[in-house]
């Protein structure tokens, strides 16, 4: 007959898990004492009348782990519609994490500053482990297309604000030179074809407002022209 075996297990000195045959694997499922990495050891006890005992030689575990967002996305942009944007990695794991926008350099702080204007790539990898890397694609900053051409072509054919896709609960107005309200559009929505009741509007300049979540209710305003 096999003997059955108990198992304890150390970190740093501290026994944290017992286990029993057939168990003899111990799963990590909490941050290690560091943060960072931990010697480990697993000591054997014969469950028989003898209590025959053995303890293995010291073995390092290094905390790591992919990165998951907090809540999707995954990030937050701020200082809207500025040459100045600054997008806010917000992950949480296991791991120690560095940043990289657009497969430049890595940075330890998930802040980046100075963002250009239009779509990113943020690439978050754990440098104690072999985990694959979080990467968010499509991330944007907010603008707005400064003109629009709604003549059919399937190019800029509409207008919307852009990067707000992920808050549905901002308001966005068109009105003409004179302070008429022209159109209500959605950010997630396909945007304005540069109608008014399905009469095609003339080329010229048209105002908006926009009111948005920026970690505080805000408002912008500015002007974009039709181009047919």
């Amino acid at each position: 007959t096999i003997p059955a075996f108990e198992y304890h297990w150390f970190e740093d000195g501290t026994e944290v898990a017992v286990t029993n045959s057939p168990v003899n694997t111990y799963t990590i499922n909490q941050e290690l004492n560091d943060t960072v990495s931990s010697l480990f050891t697993v000591q054997m006890i014969n469950q028989t009348t003898l209590m025959c005992s053995g303890t293995s030689p010291d073995f390092q575990v290094l905390q790591s782990g992919q990165a998951t967002p907090v809540t999707p996305p995954g990030y937050t942009v701020t200082n809207a519609f500025t040459d100045n944007q600054i997008i806010t990695v917000d992950i949480q794991g296991f791991g120690q994490y560095v940043y990289s926008l657009d497969n430049g350099p890595q940075q330890t702080s998930p802040v980046f500053t100075n963002v250009s204007l239009g779509m990113h790539i943020i690439t978050i990898t754990d440098t104690e482990g072999s985990c694959d890397p979080l990467v968010i694609e499509q991330v944007q900053t907010i603008d707005y297309p400064h003109y629009f051409t709604p003549n059919g072509d399937g190019i800029n054919d509409n207008w919307n604000i852009e990067g707000l896709q992920g808050q549905a609960g901002a308001k966005i107005y068109i009105f003409d030179r004179y302070g008429k309200l022209i159109k209500q559009i959605s950010s997630t929505g396909l945007g304005w074809d540069g109608t008014y009741n399905g009469t095609e509007l003339p080329s010229t300049d048209y105002w908006f407002t926009v009111d948005f979540m920026e970690q505080t209710p805000k408002q912008f305003k500015a002007h974009f022209s039709l181009k047919r």
